[in-house]
């Protein structure tokens, strides 16, 4: 029997003694993990870096630091005259034509962009000139410029930044003529309150952008664009936001393009429904990605582009 209360008494004894040590341990690692906590909690936070080709970066530059300059009336054409431009953007000279309509004006203000050509091939009077003339006609001041790399604007080279450089090309020349608007010149009746944007295939994914940075623009026509190949949300660099834009779209796609699929403008159409944007989509039965002159189709979109234009520009 007393064997049997030695045992137990022994047990307790070592519970007893043990059971301060455990405690003592916990607390003991709590107070490290709070002063580890505290230690890093301390440290400097990182600002992330901003990709030179995002909408960030892009928002973030100044525009309009160059000149631009006319150098000559290029051509009197009806209802318009068209101007022939240089200007600075990047430390390049960008060239360009822009049409001034007649009369006093104030005339509101659309910037046309072209698509892809070869450079061995562009000129600036190339298929883009009748849909800009067209414009113009209904009176508009239209720009149009070549961006870089497009002969005879500079050419440093095309590389994989997004459509970043032709974007920083439009802004600098819209800033450019924000600055020249009311002053004696070309642009003395120029209305910049009252701003649309026209873009076929590359030109077309450089609105987008555009119209993701430039809150003033009121309209925005997309023919045959480039909407998707620049836009990888995957690689955490979009390169334009249709959320923050609140200009309603008029798309235009042919149906046998075979440059640019029309899945492509589906697509986006889709995804303006989708956040209850103001759109309208017009596919065109036979048409390639350029419409074709003969027949009736290119003429309907001249027809259709004017109109919105003349809904939200000048109403």
């Amino acid at each position: 029997m007393k064997r049997y209360l030695a045992v137990i008494s022994l047990i307790l004894m070592v519970l007893v003694g043990c059971a301060p040590g455990v405690a003592a341990s916990s607390l003991t690692v709590k107070d490290e993990i709070s002063s580890n906590l505290q230690v890093v909690e301390a440290l400097p936070t990182a600002t992330p870096a901003i990709d030179a080709y995002s909408i960030d970066a892009l928002a973030a530059r100044t525009y309009g630091e160059g000149e631009l300059t006319v150098e000559y009336l290029w051509q009197r054409q009806e209802d318009f005259a068209r101007y022939y431009i240089t200007y600075t953007s990047d430390g390049l000279t960008i060239h360009g034509f822009v049409n001034v309509p007649d009369g006093e004006g104030p005339f509101p203000v659309v910037i046309a962009l072209h698509g892809y050509i070869p450079a061995s091939e562009y000129q600036t009077l190339d298929y883009s000139t009748r849909y800009a003339d067209s414009i113009a006609r209904q009176g508009y001041i239209v720009l149009h410029p070549n961006m870089r790399n497009f002969p005879p604007s500079d050419s440093p080279g095309r590389v994989r930044d997004s459509l970043t450089g032709y974007t920083v090309d439009v802004m600098n020349l819209l800033e450019l003529v924000r600055q020249s608007a009311g002053k004696e010149g070309i642009f003395e009746h120029a209305d910049v309150e009252r701003l649309g944007i026209w873009g076929h295939s590359l030109g077309g994914g450089v609105a987008l952008r555009v119209a993701t940075l430039v809150d003033e623009i009121d309209a925005i026509v997309l023919y045959g664009a480039v909407t998707q190949r620049y836009n990888d949300s995957s690689i955490g660099l979009p390169s334009y936001d249709l959320r923050v834009i609140e200009a309603p779209f008029s798309i235009h796609h042919g149906l046998e393009d075979d440059t640019i699929s029309p899945a492509w403008s589906e697509s986006i159409c889709n995804t303006l429904e989708e956040l209850g944007k103001e759109h309208t989509c017009y596919f065109y039965e036979g048409q390639p990605h350029t419409f074709l002159r003969s027949g009736s189709s290119d003429a309907l979109f001249i027809s259709r582009t004017v109109d919105f234009f003349g809904q939200y520009l000048k109403d």
